[in-house]
């Protein structure tokens, strides 16, 4: 079994990236780095920038992962800030600032995969949905816009998939569609060809 690094402290990214590799007879090991999350404008960039930083620390092929959150009603905000925002506002503090707007969104991720200085390829994936007027699920340990966010397209083999927020979901029917198994399945592919 090929064995890559993923750098994050955040272990529900793991765990989801790793099921997915799992799959493919990739196991993914959990490294926590030191690294800055500079505002570049876009997930793509912060990842790939995260990507050098980690990469110049390790000197070994490895993946980092942006993610975001994105309101219709505010032109795609809090975007690679949602983080920041949540911390900032918290959720009822989400819920008010969607208060009579309009209340569809998605979730973005970047995946970076880093093999050499400068010798990196990101891939993309998004999950479209709505958000909730109230928490649900709010004492689940996962990521906090979970609890507030209905997805659109759920396979219909996933019982009860269309009503629910996304943290209801089990990893295993979470990767079924999740933004992050999207950009996963992604670099699979193309890390079997290359």
């Amino acid at each position: 079994m090929r064995e890559l690094i993923f750098v994050s402290t955040n272990k529900h990214k793991h765990e989801e990236i790793s099921k997915v590799l799992k799959e493919f007879d990739i196991k993914l090991k959990r490294k926590a780095l030191d690294i800055k999350e500079p505002d570049l404008g876009s997930i793509q960039k912060v990842a790939e920038e995260k990507a050098k930083q980690a990469y110049s620390q390790l000197k070994k092929p490895l993946i980092v992962e942006d993610t975001g959150v994105f309101f219709d009603a505010y032109n795609e905000f809090p975007g690679l800030m949602a983080k920041r925002v949540y911390l900032g506002i918290g959720l009822k503090g989400l819920l008010k600032l969607l208060e009579g707007k309009k209340r569809t969104g998605y979730f973005g991720v970047a995946l970076t995969y880093i093999w050499g200085k400068n010798k990196f390829k990101t891939f993309t994936g998004k999950l479209h949905g709505r958000f909730e007027k109230k928490i649900r699920n709010p004492q689940k340990n996962v990521l906090a816009y979970e609890k507030l966010f209905i997805p659109k397209d759920v396979p219909k083999s996933v019982p009860k998939g269309r009503k629910q927020t996304l943290s209801y979901f089990s990893r295993e029917d979470k990767n079924l569609f999740s933004h992050r198994a999207i950009a996963t399945r992604k670099f699979v592919k193309w890390f079997k060809k290359n």
